[in-house]
């Protein structure tokens, strides 16, 4: 009897262990890198600043969909040919092939060093990347890339790109993924609603205009993240409004967006039991 009892609770631990195995949360890493490259030894002609943040997967119970969900990140951050080099050695390789670049289209003004010592703060330029899990657990990973290029002029420009992946296949998730047919008007509605919602000056859709948004131009952009809450859309600067705007988030509760949700997506288990 006592061999049983034993054999029970061993086999209740290791089935308990596989249980919390299999619905591990994958793990990532933060990688940074930041250098001021300099267009010749003369470091007062000016030259490139880099700094960059980006969160890489590095474990997973699922070896394959870990291998997937890195390289679609990297690629789409860097490009392609970056999955082929360590981890450690991406952002360095990267930073100095924009120099590079950055260097090639200013061969012919740095070869005048008169004119760029009348006007140094011409060459003085940067570029700022930053890569983060915006919502991380066992099913679903939310990642934004936002990347803001100072290269002269009266401001720098920014974008923000999101990518959400299904973690149980590595594959990205669309809105088609998730609303019923024809769900852009009612989504385009509800976007426009909730701008004006989390802005107290505004009183209806019809103000979106004279607060200098283009309302015609307000629409699903496939450009979101995932939260406990809802979906967060990103619109960047220009996209629905002027660079002075800045970017325009905006929160779609769960509760709101039920109506044009499928039955079943793959994030239906974030509400179906609220």
């Amino acid at each position: 009897m006592r061999r049983f009892v034993v054999y029970l609770i061993s086999t209740v631990f290791i089935a308990g262990a596989f249980i919390s195995c299999q619905t591990q949360e994958m793990e990532t890493e933060i990688l940074d890198f930041s250098k001021k490259f300099y267009l010749s030894e003369d470091t007062t002609l000016g030259g490139l600043s880099f700094q960059a943040e980006t969160e890489i997967p590095v474990k997973f119970h699922n070896m394959e969909v870990l291998e997937n969900v890195r390289k679609q990140i990297i690629a789409n951050i860097f490009g392609e040919v970056f999955n082929n080099f360590p981890a450690d050695s991406i952002l360095p390789k990267y930073a100095n092939n924009l120099f590079l670049d950055y260097k090639r289209s200013n061969e012919t003004y740095l070869a005048n060093n008169a004119e760029i010592k009348e006007s140094p703060l011409i060459l003085e330029n940067e570029i700022q990347i930053q890569g983060v899990a915006m919502y991380l657990d066992d099913r679903i990973l939310s990642y934004s890339y936002e990347r803001y290029a100072f290269m002269g002029g009266p401001h720098g420009n920014s974008s923000r790109l999101l990518y959400n992946f299904d973690l149980t296949n590595s594959h990205l998730i669309k809105e088609s993924d998730l609303f019923i047919a024809d769900y852009t008007e009612s989504l385009t509605r509800l976007i426009k609603q909730q701008i004006v919602e989390d802005n107290a000056e505004m009183e209806s859709v019809a103000d979106l205009n004279d607060f200098h948004f283009f309302e015609d131009q307000i629409k699903p952009n496939n450009n979101f993240y995932i939260t406990a809450e809802g979906i967060v859309y990103v619109y960047n600067p220009y996209d629905i409004a002027p660079y002075s705007t800045g970017q325009t988030v905006v929160l779609l509760t769960f509760e709101k967006l039920r109506p044009i949700l499928k039955p079943e997506n793959p994030i239906a288990y974030l509400y179906k039991n609220e």
